[in-house]
């Protein structure tokens, strides 16, 4: 579901089953009713405003995870980012973890690159380049990845604040991208804006693209535990549910799909997270995806999962682009 159409089914449809819970980082971390999607329904439907909500509204990690489960259908990360965008309006003072809007810079023009593959990137840290070059020789193969100056790590900030991106940012964005066929999109958060401001190019994760070779799902076996990236799973749940399905039948691997098949988040990507992973309930959120596991390896799709896991769990972490160094 498209989490930035706000025509989609509001929060006056919700039943308060609870189910939205489930795989919810907040709920795990606060175990505080106030602070759950469920809860923000509820209150709303009783009278309540967006400013009496707006500590739960600030609260939530944007995961993703509580729309596929919704029974009624409800567009819940496209209402939890209207109520916020709303709020925004209606405050001057902004939570800490939020960026500064001032901060968005312009980055390289008509840097127009000609592959049919682009890789964005997104935040690999200084030393994890070798990382994100080894994604991109694994990428190849016979064909040219170019890698996108701009990552739009500044967009996805302001997309996840509700703050406003100019169209000239956004034009500069996509400037370079315009002659590519595909996209393969590190950050999860802007897999449905490129769609919509890219319409026709296929976008897709780096953990997708690299496990659509059959010599990287090789590396993978049962002793694996495999976190699939959640914010871009969850924006194409319905494709991407039947491609990890696949995975698992044919490697034997596990992951972090619960029996819905939702993926698990540790919400390591988040705003909150990047300020305080502890606070964000992170590493809470990791123990229990490992917990009762037997793995001798995890493998993750988002870098900054692999943080979470390394101070959790006593196994190596890798990311899924390492996969072939054994």
């Amino acid at each position: 579901m498209d989490r930035h159409n706000v025509n989609t089914k509001g929060y006056e449809y919700c039943s308060g089953c609870g189910i939205c819970l489930l795989v919810c980082p907040l709920w795990r971390k606060t175990r505080s009713m106030p602070h759950t999607r469920k809860a923000r329904a509820r209150a709303l439907q009783g009278g309540a405003t967006i400013e009496d909500i707006a500590a739960s509204i600030d609260a939530c990690l944007l995961c993703g995870s509580c729309e596929p489960v919704c029974p009624e259908g409800i567009g819940i990360a496209a209402m939890n980012m209207e109520q916020r965008r709303k709020l925004n309006k209606l405050r001057t003072n902004y939570p800490s973890w939020y960026p500064e809007p001032s901060g968005m810079k312009t980055r390289i023009k008509d840097n127009v690159l000609h592959n049919s593959i682009i890789l964005i990137a997104g935040e690999y840290p200084e030393e994890d380049i070798e990382v994100r070059s080894a994604v991109i020789e694994l990428l190849g193969g016979n064909k040219k990845v170019s890698l996108a100056v701009d990552d739009g790590r500044d967009i996805a900030g302001l997309l996840e604040a509700c703050l406003s991106v100019t169209q000239d940012r956004i034009d500069d964005f996509t400037r370079p991208l315009r002659h590519a066929s595909t996209l393969i999109v590190s950050e999860g958060l802007l897999h449905d804006p490129l769609r919509k401001w890219l319409p026709g190019k296929k976008v897709m994760g780096t953990g997708e693209a690299l496990l659509s070779s059959t010599y990287i799902r090789k590396a993978l076996g049962p002793e694996d535990l495999y976190i699939i990236e959640c914010r871009g799973y969850h924006s194409d749940y319905e494709r991407l549910v039947k491609f990890y399905d696949r995975l698992r039948k044919e490697t034997g691997c596990q992951t972090n799909l619960d029996l819905q098949r939702i993926a698990i988040p540790t919400g390591a990507s988040s705003l909150q997270a990047k300020k305080d992973i502890e606070a964000a309930g992170c590493l809470e959120q990791a123990r229990w995806i490992i917990k009762g596991r037997s793995m001798k390896r995890i493998v993750v799709e988002d870098i900054a999962d692999r943080e979470v896991f390394q101070r959790v769990a006593d196994v190596p972490v890798i990311h899924v682009g390492q996969l072939s160094q054994g």
